[in-house]
């Protein structure tokens, strides 16, 4: 990470986080938590379409400059 970037896994509140369209056996737990972001064999799927909708709450107030999504390289 770059000076003065944080990860904020230690702030998101993770009773409250939800993902629209998530596929069950690859959830949005895959993309955030820790453990799970550098397995790539693991990994955030739709169950529907292209598209997610995700909702991330905090346990206190952050300041969010930019979000980084990696997909394949295909």
């Amino acid at each position: 990470m770059s000076f003065g970037q944080v990860d904020l896994l230690d702030f998101i509140d993770w009773t409250g986080v939800e993902c629209l369209n998530q596929s069950t056996s690859h959830s949005i737990a895959n993309a955030l938590k820790q453990v799970y972001r550098e397995d790539e064999g693991l990994n955030l799927e739709s169950d529907a379409d292209e598209q997610l909708l995700f909702y991330i709450p905090f346990t206190q107030v952050i300041k969010l400059h930019s979000i980084l999504i990696k997909g394949p390289e295909e």
